[in-house]
């Protein structure tokens, strides 16, 4: 052994063991963030269950009768169980007539009662009321965010190579050392040889470019100020949430919810060990759950509501799938959302995806054949595509659901044969059913048709017990509420106006001609936009919004009506989405509204607009007129309140007192009344009730309108 050879050695060992220190280092540094969030999470839960101990009256502490002298604490200042939280045991005793004894019960009860009111906080990132504990805490987070893909790939490098590392420079020392290599035996210079040579060939192969990669993005990492965090956050929620919630395990936020389904199929489903390599998405747990759920059933309809990240975990689900060997993945789904789909399943996972859709569907077709993948098409390019002999489809994706509640309709029918040559398929809708649990039926039909079977006689009320348990293994459902619980406020405002002459001449036309639909067009009919009090008040609520930094939807059932917003708003508006806007024009159009500043309205039509978009950059949502169907008020509602929504959102519903809008809100908020009495608990949170003004209704409504104007009076005295 030369003096060159062992001065190779040398700067070796040297090398490779200070890339070894140096992934300990980041290993270490990335575990102390953690813990900076752990601990930054803590301290905003105790701040806020402080805060809400302020409206906590101190008599609270006596609540027990352990003799406490509430009097006392009250005479000097300490009115409520916050004041006692913040004050020290000792100041405590230096109220007179309280002594170390009470004092020490009082903290004590304080103390309990900031514990369990802790454990009801509802942590989340207010950006218009940023506290301090709020801004520390986001800014670890934000660090750890920036750090976490280094962080967990120096954990992962560093498990696997440290111990092999270190024995093996322990057995090749010697080499290093003339003196000491001159007198070790021939069998342990062989071995010291040996080990050389394999962590030469490791470091070769592997273990250099991963670990150089590892050490220098970590090192160039950007410092990060607290507004450069909130900024990061305002324009990625969602995933700053499921890592707070993922590191912060064990918090009342981080618990899953199950949906309500039997204990021993949730304990089943929980069974399954998640393949997530490849998945570049921080699942929340009650996604986890989901995706466990989609795997376990095979065959399942996930009915979340609109927002919880349904999409992810059905991309979660086909990583899975194919960390097993599958290679065939099939989304059908609304054209509306095509671009999405792709957009998503390429952001969140490493599986090929392209679409079937348009003129060369043939050949994209027979690419994904030959390929593999997940392919995306269309409910009305699906009766089109016509799979090969021996392709059986791994998982079929069936978006929006919904569009196959009518069994006899042609999508039905082509979407039936492709489940048929499906191993496993989910549908996912958060609408399952809009007026019947029968619709829901015959989704499940689809799926499982035994449990549909067994359920097609129990969809009366006085079965929903019997019914929830005999669909819990082919229907899951979560809602906002229980699992989104940082999601901000929501706040509705009816904005009533009063007709003025012009509107009054337009309307009773309307209501002359018994023309329903211009009735509900009240303050938008007008020849004279600036004699609408509707527009008016819609020009003040966007200003209002962009004063505040605020993006803003306007939703309208009629094209013409969107069509006048567009006009009035002189170029702040990014464009108008409705039926006839191809695919492609309305990505673009939202990808300008997301990146635009100077873009602050989307206007779009309820129908077309209230289903796919994906849309938390806005937080004012703006009704032309009443919807017909309050499940179309609600989705659209969903497009901006939804994960990753930063801001609280408010919802302006524009109304006319004395007209349809009135009379159309009165027999909803009716049947609303109805349908909350029961509905909440039913399994798939709607009933056998219809839940819209139909055509019957909306004669009664023009009927009673005419009376109100006596139009039928004044054509009597023609």
């Amino acid at each position: 052994m030369g003096a060159e050879q062992r001065r190779q050695y040398k700067d070796f060992a040297e090398t490779i063991t200070a890339a070894d220190q140096e992934l300990a280092r980041i290993v270490v540094s990335y575990t102390e963030q953690q813990k900076e969030v752990k601990k930054g999470y803590r301290a905003l839960r105790e701040t806020l269950a402080i805060d809400l101990l302020k409206d906590r009256d101190v008599e609270d502490l006596n609540a027990s009768h352990d003799g406490i002298r509430v009097k006392a604490f009250r005479e000097n200042g300490i009115r409520t169980v916050a004041d006692v939280c913040r004050v020290s045991a000792r100041a405590l005793q230096s109220v007179p007539g309280v002594g170390p004894a009470m004092a020490e019960k009082a903290k004590r009860n304080a103390d309990a009662i900031r514990i369990a009111v802790g454990r009801r906080v509802r942590v989340s990132f207010d950006r218009d009321r940023r506290i301090p504990e709020q801004s520390r805490l986001l800014l670890a987070l934000t660090r750890l965010m920036h750090m976490r893909v280094y962080g967990a790939a120096a954990e992962k490098l560093y498990e696997a190579s440290h111990s092999g590392i270190q024995v093996r420079l322990q057995i090749s020392e010697s080499i290093g050392n003339a003196v000491t290599w001159f007198f070790t035996s021939g069998e342990k210079k062989q071995q010291a040889l040996l080990a050389y040579d394999e962590l030469r060939e490791y470091v070769k192969e592997s273990y250099a470019q991963e670990a150089s990669g590892i050490i220098d993005g970590f090192t160039n990492l950007p410092a990060v100020t607290e507004a450069e965090a909130w900024d990061e956050f305002a324009l990625n929620a969602a995933e700053f949430y499921a890592l707070l919630f993922a590191v912060a395990e064990g918090s009342t936020e981080a618990q899953s919810d199950y949906g309500g389904i039997p204990g021993q199929l949730v304990e089943a489903v929980n069974q399954v060990e998640l393949k997530t390599e490849g998945l570049k998405a921080e699942l929340r747990r009650y996604q986890v759950f989901g995706t466990k759920y989609i795997i376990y059933g095979k065959r399942v309809l996930l009915g979340d509501e609109m927002g919880l990240g349904k999409t992810v975990e059905a991309i979660a689900a086909m990583n899975h799938l194919k960390a097993e060997g599958k290679t065939h993945f099939l989304v059908v789904c609304p054209l509306s959302v095509l671009v999405n789909w792709k957009r998503e399943v390429a952001k969140f996972s490493d599986i090929a995806v392209d679409e079937i859709y348009g003129w060369d569907r043939g050949d994209e077709l027979n690419e994904w054949v030959e390929r593999g993948g997940a392919a995306i098409t269309t409910y009305e390019t699906a009766s089109k595509i016509d799979l090969p002999d021996g392709l059986a489809v791994d998982m079929l994706v069936i978006d929006e659901a919904q569009y196959i509640k009518n069994a006899e309709t042609l999508r039905s029918r082509a979407v039936r044969h492709l489940i048929e040559r499906s191993d496993r398929v989910l549908m996912m809708s958060g609408t399952p059913l809009e007026n019947r649990v029968g619709e829901m039926v015959t989704l499940i039909r689809c799926l499982q048709p035994e449990i549909a079977a067994r359920v097609q006689e129990l969809t009366g009320l006085s079965n929903a017990e019997r019914f929830r348990t005999e669909i819990a293994p082919v229907y899951l459902r979560r809602t906002r509420e229980q699992v989104l619980t940082e999601l901000p406020e929501k706040e509705e405002i009816q904005e009533w106006g009063v007709l003025n002459e012009t509107e009054a001449e337009a309307y009773r036309e309307a209501l002359g001609t018994d023309n329903f639909m211009e009735a509900r067009r009240v303050s938008w009919n007008v020849a004279d936009w600036n004699a609408s009090t509707k527009l008016g008040r819609l020009l003040e609520i966007v200003e209002e919004a962009e004063a505040d930094g605020r993006k803003v939807i306007v939703f309208s059932f009629f094209r013409n009506t969107l069509r006048i917003v567009e006009a009035a708003l002189s170029g702040r508006a990014a464009g108008v989405i409705d039926g006839s806007m191809p695919m492609k024009g309305r990505q673009e159009l939202l990808d300008a509204f997301r990146s635009d500043p100077k873009k602050t309205v989307l206007i779009c039509q309820v129908i077309a607009g209230g289903v796919g978009l994906n849309v938390q950059e806005a937080s004012v949502i703006i009704f032309c007129e009443p919807q017909l169907k309050p499940s179309m008020e609600e989705q659209a509602v969903g497009r901006a309140y939804r994960m990753g929504q930063s801001r609280k959102v408010t919802v302006h519903r524009l109304l006319i007192q004395d007209t349809v809008d009135e009379r159309i809100l009165a027999v909803l908020e009716g049947k609303k009344e109805e349908f909350n009495a029961f509905a909440n608990e039913s399994v798939v949170g709607q009933i056998d009730l219809e839940r819209e003004v139909g055509s019957a209704v909306a004669e009664r409504i023009m009927e009673e309108e005419k009376k109100r104007y006596h139009i039928d009076d004044e054509k009597d005295n023609e």
